[in-house]
């Protein structure tokens, strides 16, 4: 089985299971509530800091059916689940932020090599090798 979509609205989740059913691909759905309630709730897609474990998510039973899943969802508009997505378009577009941070470690590595070169020269020094 493989996770193909994930959303925190039940409406979604059903929209998808049926879409794949109609097609002849068999899907299980996980996380899904027992309960019906009201499916509005204050959430956001780009809240990067929520659990989206949490949300109901739609798997593909055979993985042989999974690539003309990911085609029926691209077909709709829908960009199936891709792991580690965030940190990926974040590795790829780095903040100002992220740019800072990668300079501060480069810095930091290059003193300690030169330490470490320093070291290395006073222990030869010292047993006599130079």
């Amino acid at each position: 089985m493989r996770q193909l979509y994930t959303s925190p609205r039940q409406e979604n989740i059903d929209r998808v299971a049926a879409l794949l059913a109609e097609h002849g691909i068999e899907c299980s759905i996980e996380n899904r509530s027992n309960y019906r309630r009201p499916s509005y709730q204050r959430f956001s897609y780009s809240q990067r800091n929520e659990n989206r474990d949490n949300w109901a998510q739609v798997w593909v039973t055979r993985a042989d059916d999974y690539t003309q899943a990911r085609a029926l969802l691209k077909e709709l508009g829908i960009e199936p689940v891709i792991r580690h997505g965030e940190e990926l378009a974040l590795a790829r577009n780095p903040t100002a932020e992220s740019r800072r941070q990668s300079v501060a470690t480069r810095a930091r590595r290059i003193v300690m090599l030169a330490v470490a070169g320093a070291f290395v020269v006073l222990m030869l020094r010292y047993l006599g090798v130079i």
